[in-house]
């Protein structure tokens, strides 16, 4: 793949996960100083006509926090039981599949594990807004199990991980860009 793909990937990314983590949008979208030359051609400055920048977050810091961790507990509690499965004899790969089932769903499902508890902000954010809340999900849960693939010397876990973090990734990018 090349660099330039990669790059606007990771911005992608980056926009997914600045709907649950609304620090990360000076990442995604740094404020630009004001060029002279543009106010001179527009003939007056932006703050003076009245323009206020758009905040794109819907609700406050706090839920938009509890959101977040919510989406990296469950991630890593699933990727902790898939390793307790593998320790028992079960494939990493049948366990991950499940999930991604689930967490991978076609819009406009929910994308949750159907066997752990649906928070509250995400049900709330789901009906505000879906098209930008399921694809963060999605990519916060992949950058999670990639982690793990990425820690694992577990040849079997290493590879599932990827598996479900590419798959999470996949669909994430996906969903954006149908709603882009």
């Amino acid at each position: 793949m090349a660099t330039a793909k990669r790059a606007a990937m990771t911005a992608d990314v980056l926009r997914m996960l600045a709907h649950l983590n609304p620090r990360l949008w000076p990442l995604v979208e740094p404020r630009v100083p004001p060029h002279p030359v543009h106010e001179m051609v527009m003939g007056v400055r932006a703050a003076e006509a009245g323009e206020v920048g758009l905040n794109p977050q819907p609700l406050p810091p706090l839920q938009q926090d509890a959101l977040w961790h919510a989406v990296r507990d469950m991630s890593v509690a699933v990727a902790e039981a898939t390793i307790a499965a593998s320790l028992a004899g079960r494939k990493p790969a049948e366990v991950v599949r499940e999930v991604g089932d689930d967490i991978c769903p076609e819009p406009p499902k929910m994308p949750w594990p159907k066997k752990w508890p649906v928070p509250p902000q995400l049900q709330q954010r789901l009906l505000v807004d879906p098209q930008h809340v399921s694809p963060a999900v999605q990519a916060t849960a992949a950058l999670v199990f990639q982690s793990y693939a990425q820690r694992t010397t577990d040849k079997p876990l290493s590879t599932a991980f990827t598996d479900l973090a590419d798959r999470l990734l996949e669909r994430a990018l996906k969903t954006a860009n149908h709603s882009a």
